[in-house]
C-alpha cells in the first residue's frame, strides 16, 4: 500500500514541479511585455483585475488565476489488504484529494502607465 501510494505521490510532486518550471519563466516574460504599456493594453489582454486600489497616486490592479485538480482515491486489492485481526482484514482506502493552486500578480500603474508587476503564489 505504501509503495503504491508513495508512486502516486511522487508522480504528483513531480508533475507540480514541473508545472512550476514551466510557469515560472513563461509567466515572467508574459507579465514583463506589458511593463511601460498603457493601462488599456493590460485590460485588453487580461480582462478586469479581480481587484484595484490606489495609494500615493499608484494604481494597483490584482489578478488572480486557480489551478485545481483531483487525484482519484483507491482501495487496495487482494495484495494490499491488511491481515491484522483488529481490522479484520479491510482493504485500505484512501479517500480522493482536491488541490487549489492560485498565482496572484499585481501590476502597479503610474499615469495611465504599467510600472512594474509582481507575482505570488504556488503556481507563479
Amino acid at each position: 500500500m505504501r509503495v503504491r501510494n508513495g508512486w502516486r505521490l511522487g508522480l504528483m510532486a513531480l508533475w507540480s514541479l514541473g508545472l512550476a518550471g514551466c510557469a515560472g519563466p513563461h509567466l515572467a516574460r508574459t507579465m514583463s511585455a506589458y511593463v511601460g504599456k498603457p493601462e488599456s493594453a493590460l485590460v485588453a489582454a487580461l480582462g478586469v483585475p479581480a481587484s484595484r486600489t490606489e495609494s500615493g497616486g499608484i494604481t494597483y490592479d490584482r489578478y488572480e488565476r486557480t489551478i485545481t485538480y483531483s487525484v482519484p482515491g483507491w482501495v487496495g486489492g487482494p495484495l494490499f489488504v491488511d491481515q491484522r485481526p483488529a481490522i479484520g482484514g479491510i482493504p485500505p482506502a484512501v479517500p480522493p484529494q482536491t488541490y487549489h493552486n492560485t498565482c496572484t500578480v499585481t501590476f502597479a500603474i503610474v499615469g495611465g502607465v504599467v510600472r512594474s508587476y509582481t507575482a505570488h503564489g504556488s503556481v507563479c
